[in-house]
């Protein structure tokens, strides 16, 4: 588009020129007589025939104009005059168009170079250019109507004393003549290396996008117990007797990092900074794909992806967006034993119609040890979810609708160990408005073998040994555990405040298979619930504080279980 630009430049710039002189001349030449008071002589270059009408018939009409009187020279005047502003809003209008253009290309110019690229040094290639850019120049010169010269202008006397009149018509003529000629030095033909950089498209750091994450929180306990882990970490969470707990505490600090070449490839790497076992902050690899984008072209399917590397599995980082509070809480399935992170496969996407989403698909084939675990085994798990829009949705996880998922692999045992078979099923029924303001679901879960001691004491467990670390173990032996529950959650904003209502109630019965009366008791004592909750400040678009109250609660303590774990948290979170 530029090579196309500076070609034309110098043809308009010689007709607009040319036209300018011509109006010029036709003024003197109507307006002041010679001091021998006979017409000019016509320039003694020769004339094509063109030329030589265009002269013949404005000879004639001046000697017209001598015969009529200084009334008929009065009325030729005037028709020139008219003539002459004719063609100067002519070019007032060309201008305007040139200098569109010229604009055009200056955003084009920055848009598609890093820098102002210098100058190249002449050498014969550019000398080429410029002599046939010249010879078209040229060629274009002679095609169009011929106009004299400056050189021809100057030789000419003027016929009338210069008046005000024709003092604005000369300012006129020199302004547009220089604004011409600064459009034309402004319109000099791209360097080589711009040209050669717009062919090769935008430079890479212009695809590379950076985004951070960061969940703090203070949190106190006025009840410690036995159990899982809530959002805020073990640190936090520790076993009976230490009542009146309290900490600041990182839970989270994510760098994102996306860098996207063209339209059909995303790479995202996301490093975790996290709180250790032994109390350290520690660094690893949270996220590490590559995302293969419009596989499938356009249609239903066009915002099909596949994704390879470490990535979400298809229901936690959904739900969790769902939910709007990860960095309150962990969803149902999280919470208990689903990491959200695996290496793998997947393809995933929605399917639309009209403009509208109906299905949200993500299926995929992962390792059995999430990401902070070596995987050792020879088989692998499948896990996929579909969401049903019954009406349609425009943005993602609004509206009414019902989602399904299923996990089906085995836990990760050594090739020469037999491996137990896993299963994980959720089914939703969620709403959320247009605008996410409201925003409520159920879940019913079902699981076979998917959890063990070490997730149900992921937070603070009893000591080897002791008797309710054997009942647990009991409850949760063997290859044929089943799991049971159901949750609801939800968030509810306050008028057209930026304050809002949240909260999440859980019920989990880890097996319900076991049999209580094998060891004497009337019921499992590893049924639990929790709730967690409160109200939340949107403070922008990109941080968030929430203040709460989290409660872990034996439903059938036994005497072995030990106390509930209760505290009050402030939450925060910074997303960009």
């Amino acid at each position: 588009m530029h090579s196309k630009v500076n070609k034309s430049w110098p043809r308009v710039g010689a007709a607009l020129l040319a036209a300018c002189l011509s109006g010029a001349v036709l003024t003197w030449a109507a307006e002041k007589p010679s001091p021998a008071g006979d017409i000019p002589k016509a320039p003694t270059k020769p004339l094509n025939h063109r030329k030589r009408a265009k002269s013949k018939k404005r000879d004639q009409n001046t000697a017209k104009a001598s015969q009529k009187g200084p009334a008929g020279r009065a009325d030729e005047i005037a028709q020139l005059k008219k003539q002459l502003a004719l063609q100067q809003e002519q070019i007032a209008q060309l201008f305007q168009a040139m200098n569109r253009l010229q604009a055009q290309v200056a955003i084009t110019a920055h848009s598609t170079a890093e820098a102002p690229v210098a100058q190249p040094a002449p050498n014969a290639a550019a000398s080429a250019a410029r002599r046939a850019n010249t010879a078209t120049t040229a060629s274009a010169s002679e095609a169009a109507p011929q106009f004299p010269s400056a050189a021809e202008v100057a030789s000419l006397s003027p016929l009338v004393p210069t008046d005000s009149e024709t003092v604005e018509s000369e300012t006129a003529s020199k302004t547009s003549s220089s604004n011409l000629l600064n459009a034309s030095n402004a319109a000099q033909p791209v360097p080589a290396q711009a040209e050669k950089h717009e062919k090769l498209g935008p430079v890479a750091t212009q695809d590379i996008k950076l985004g951070a994450t960061f969940y703090g929180n203070f949190s106190h306990y006025n009840e410690t117990g036995f159990g899982p882990a809530f959002q805020d970490l073990p640190t936090t969470h520790l076993a009976p007797g230490n009542d009146g707990f309290n900490a600041f505490e990182l839970t989270r600090g994510y760098i994102n990092f996306f860098y996207s070449p063209n339209d059909k490839v995303t790479l995202r790497i996301t490093p975790d900074i996290y709180r250790a076992s032994d109390g350290s902050l520690a660094f690893r690899l949270k996220y590490g794909f590559v995302d293969l984008q419009n596989i499938f072209g356009n249609g239903a399917f066009k915002k099909a992806k596949l994704t390879l590397g470490q990535t979400t599995e298809p229901l936690v980082d959904w739900e969790e967006a769902l939910s709007s509070h990860r960095y309150t809480y962990l969803v149902p399935w999280n919470y208990l034993s689903l990491s959200s992170t695996y290496d793998g496969v997947k393809l995933h996407g929605p399917l639309e119609w009209n403009g509208k989403e109906y299905l949200d698909y993500d299926l995929g084939v992962f390792n059995t040890a999430s990401f902070h675990s070596l995987e050792t085994s020879d088989k692998k798990q499948v896990m996929g979810r579909l969401t049903f829009y019954p009406f349609g949705t425009t943005e993602d996880r609004t509206g009414l609708g019902f989602t399904a998922f299923e996990n089906y692999g085995y836990n990760t045992k050594l090739p020469s160990q037999i491996s137990t078979p896993l299963n994980r099923l959720s089914l939703l029924v969620h709403y959320q408005s247009h605008d996410k303001a409201y925003q409520i679901a159920f879940e019913y879960q079902l699981g076979r073998n998917a959890t063990s001691t070490g997730n149900v004491f992921s937070g603070a467990g009893p000591a080897a040994g002791d008797p309710f670390n054997t009942l647990a173990g009991t409850v949760l032996g063997g290859t044929h555990t089943r799991q049971q529950g159901f949750n609801v959650f939800g968030h509810a904003r306050l008028g057209h405040s930026p304050f809002s209502l949240w909260g999440l109630f859980q019920y989990i019965q880890p097996n319900t298979n076991f049999q209580p009366s094998s060891v004497g008791l009337a019921d499992n004592p590893l049924d639990f619930q929790r709730t967690v909750g409160g109200i939340a400040y949107k403070v922008n678009d990109h941080f968030d504080v929430a203040f709460g109250d989290q409660s872990f609660h034996w439903i059938h303590p036994q005497g072995q279980t030990g106390p509930d774990t209760n505290g009050i948290v402030i939450w925060t979170q910074f997303n960009y």
